[in-house]
């Protein structure tokens, strides 16, 4: 992909479009976590450290550079997300920061939560009008608050109508099911990666993992997904189950007002 592309692509993406591209790029790596502290005006401070798998990064770096990309610029360009991240409605601030060839580290603010993340099941509901499937719904009153997350192989393949082709190339160069609408299981797909890629990156994918930190406004009350202490919570999200989405990847989150 070349590099003036991919800036007109992430210009194009919406709100939800932006997030998953973040997210997918950064969870095909080794040791990715997402530390993030939700307040209760809405307002969430999150810090990224992400590191892609040595294969990973190579292999997509060789698919950049057969559709015309530079052999020295970095598979996640934190330049790009933050330029992209900047003109997103709910970002306030973006600062990622490569510091290394597939190094990605740096703090994003979001003014509001709840617009974002609504904005991306709103976007998701009208791709998908006759399901109605919903994709990420936060709730927030003075009596506490609410956040479910349901991607399944419906939602996982309308996050993708919502985005440009050439992400979406790149999963499909990856045989993600969840670009291609292929039904299988991980251990399917593993042994498709084997003979394509070779043992190595198909070894790689079981131990990506996307860990997430979240603090909540309030002590938590329930969790499904996860686990939690106080408002404290943290969940593992393996990039092998979005990929394949043989089982639906739901997490929920209720909390109450601090007394």
């Amino acid at each position: 992909m070349k590099m003036d592309n991919l800036v007109r692509f992430l210009r194009r993406l919406p709100a939800a479009g932006i997030f998953i591209f973040a997210a997918l790029a950064a969870c095909i790596s080794c040791s990715t976590r997402l530390n993030c502290e939700i307040h209760g005006d809405g307002r969430a401070d999150m810090v990224l450290n992400s590191a892609l798998l040595p294969a990973m990064n190579g292999l997509l770096k060789n698919l950049a550079a057969r559709s015309g990309g530079e052999n020295d610029a970095p598979v996640l360009d934190a330049s790009l997300i933050n330029k992209a991240l900047a003109r997103m409605t709910g970002i306030e601030s973006a600062a990622l920061r490569n510091t290394a060839e597939n190094n990605m580290d740096g703090r994003i603010v979001i003014s509001n939560i709840g617009l974002f993340f609504n904005h991306a099941a709103d976007a998701v509901s009208k791709q998908n009008a006759i399901k109605q499937i919903p994709l990420a719904v936060w709730e927030q009153t003075p009596y506490g608050g609410s956040f479910k997350a349901a991607i399944n192989r419906d939602t996982g393949q309308q996050l993708l109508s919502l985005l440009t082709p050439e992400l979406v190339d790149y999963l499909s160069a990856l045989m993600a099911p969840i670009a291609t609408g292929e039904i299988i299981d991980k251990a399917a797909y593993l042994e498709l990666v084997s003979s394509v890629y070779g043992k190595t990156i198909a070894a790689e994918l079981p131990r990506a993992e996307l860990l997430l930190a979240i603090d909540f406004p309030g002590p938590v009350e329930y969790i499904s997904g996860g686990a939690y202490r106080g408002n404290h919570t943290e969940f593992k999200l393996p990039l092998l189950d979005l990929l394949v989405l043989d089982k639906a990847v739901v997490y929920e989150v209720r909390w109450t007002p601090w007394r």
